[in-house]
């Protein structure tokens, strides 16, 4: 992630340029706040690539794991009750 200014509501505010969106150490950033490259790839502070354009969604990473779906009854045992409940 670039370092950001964020307003009231916590949403981050790139600054705007003639070079495209920057963080305030003037490196370039996506719409999502992360350090990418010319070529648009998440990059890390070292200039390392760490995802590729093409792989993202809406300047997100793809998740590894699909937290909004979590479903406690495929973890859960099923449970019988006894005379004492």
């Amino acid at each position: 992630m670039g370092q950001l200014e964020k307003d009231q509501n916590g949403q981050i505010m790139p600054q705007k340029t003639n070079k495209g969106l920057v963080d305030m150490l003037g490196r370039l950033v996506n719409e999502r706040g992360y350090l990418i490259d010319t070529n648009g790839n998440i990059i890390d502070n070292q200039n390392r690539l760490i995802w590729q354009k093409k792989d993202l969604k809406n300047g997100e990473f793809p998740k590894i794991f699909p937290f909004t779906k979590f479903n406690i009854k495929r973890i859960q045992g099923e449970f019988d009750l006894d005379d004492q409940g």
